[in-house]
């Protein structure tokens, strides 16, 4: 019986509970392994959830392809889209958690608190990570085993009982095809080392010189293709 009094018949699987949004990737995540805080809230919002639920839309293989130098702003209105499109999974899922009984909190996929140190309210990624989507690679992105980087991704939290995922046991090896992409020479052969000084130096850069009125590359996520 969960706190507002309503049976459960144990773990429910993420992507039956998915299943009706055509999401490409979907995990769930034990928060108690997520490690880190959440930012801007003024209570510990992490003692009221238990699960992460970690999901995420391809970014079109050809839109990329348009990427040369850097992010233009055909790429930049695919990605707004693919975002658009994670916030409103992320609210229809959370309400139909609401509707079962449990509690459910909803992110934006890209609402990002602290541009600096490109942090947002939560680690995405992160989530991703403990729910065995993918791993942490050297660009400091997701990485998914079959899709690289060419995903972006959304979470909810809930109190709801899932089948929990496991961290992989796998990482990027001796590829380093965003080392040798990356113009701010922001990547480096141990994830540790990111620059993420140089990275947010050229986000702004390219916001700036390109009229992108928003912080992206792109260049590193073409190059981590993984196996598709």
């Amino acid at each position: 019986m969960n706190a507002e009094g309503n049976v459960t018949e144990g773990p429910i699987g993420v992507m039956e509970l998915l299943a009706r949004h055509d999401v490409d990737v979907a995990g769930a995540a034990d928060l108690s392994l997520y490690g880190k805080e959440i930012l801007g809230f003024d209570d510990p919002i992490l003692d009221r959830y238990t699960c992460a639920i970690s999901f995420g839309l391809v970014i079109s293989k050809n839109v990329l392809e348009t990427i040369s130098n850097g992010p233009t702003l055909f790429y930049q209105h695919h990605y707004r889209q693919i975002n658009y499109r994670l916030d409103m999974i992320a609210y229809l899922v959370a309400r139909e958690i609401e509707q079962k009984g449990f509690k459910a909190l909803p992110f934006a996929a890209s609402q990002m608190i602290d541009w600096q140190n490109q942090k947002a309210h939560i680690s995405h990624k992160r989530i991703g990570e403990i729910a065995g989507i993918g791993w942490i690679g050297r660009n400091n992105l997701l990485v998914h085993p079959v899709f690289g980087a060419h995903v972006r991704y959304n979470t909810v939290l809930t109190a709801m009982p899932l089948e929990a995922g496991e961290p992989l046991e796998t990482g990027c090896d001796t590829c380093t095809a965003c080392m040798q992409a990356c113009p701010a020479d922001a990547i480096k052969a141990e994830q540790k080392l990111f620059d993420h000084k140089g990275c947010f130096a050229m986000l702004k850069r390219f916001k700036n010189e390109r009229g992108l009125g928003h912080h992206i590359c792109g260049i590193c996520v073409k190059a981590c293709r993984g196996k598709r």
